[in-house]
C-alpha cells in the first residue's frame, strides 16, 4: 500500500524539469504518453546520475513551493557546480535525447577545446528532443506532421512548449 502524502518521483521529475528546461510539465509528460519519455529519461538520469541526481531531486523535493525562478537559482547559482552541471545534464537529456555526463560538462567548462562527450540516449529519445520542436523542425527522415504541413505557416512555439 502506498502512501498517497509520498511525490509520486516521475511527477516530481517532471515538475523539476519544466523548470529547468522552460517547457510545461504537461506539455514534457503529458496525459497520454505515447513514447513514455519522461519515464525513460528519469529512469535514465537515476542509473547514470547516481547520488548527484538524487540530491538534485531532493534539494528540488525541499524548495518545491517555492517560485519557479528561486528553484532555478537555488539549482544552477547558488548550490555549487555539481549540482548545476546535473541539472545541465538534464535539461540537455530532454532537448537533445543524449545524456551528457556531468564529469564531461565540468571539463568542458575547464577547457572549451575539449569537447563534452554524450550519449544518445536511444533513437526515440533522438527523435523527441525538444529542440526539434522549439525550433519548429523535425529530425530526417522522421515526422509526426501530415504531409504538406509546411505549406502553411507554423504553429506559435507557445502552442508548442506551453506558457505564454
Amino acid at each position: 500500500m502506498s502512501n498517497s502524502s509520498t511525490p509520486d518521483p516521475l511527477d516530481q521529475f517532471v515538475a523539476l524539469s519544466a523548470i529547468l528546461t522552460g517547457i510545461a510539465a504537461d506539455k514534457l509528460h503529458p496525459q497520454l504518453d505515447t513514447h513514455g519519455t519522461a519515464a525513460a529519461y528519469l529512469a535514465y538520469a537515476t542509473q547514470q546520475g547516481g547520488s548527484a541526481f538524487t540530491g538534485l531531486l531532493a534539494l528540488y523535493a525541499q524548495n518545491s513551493t517555492q517560485p519557479p525562478d528561486t528553484i532555478a537559482k537555488l539549482i544552477l547559482q547558488q548550490s555549487g557546480q555539481a549540482t548545476a552541471n546535473i541539472a545541465q545534464a538534464v535539461t540537455l537529456m530532454w532537448y537533445l535525447g543524449a545524456w551528457y555526463p556531468p564529469a564531461g560538462l565540468a571539463a568542458y567548462q575547464a577547457d572549451q577545446s575539449v569537447p563534452a562527450p554524450f550519449v544518445v540516449i536511444s533513437s526515440d529519445a533522438y527523435t523527441q528532443g525538444w529542440a526539434w520542436r522549439v525550433g519548429q523542425a523535425h529530425p530526417m527522415g522522421y515526422s509526426d506532421l501530415r504531409f504538406g504541413y509546411w505549406n502553411g505557416p507554423p504553429q506559435a512555439l507557445a502552442d508548442l512548449v506551453g506558457g505564454s
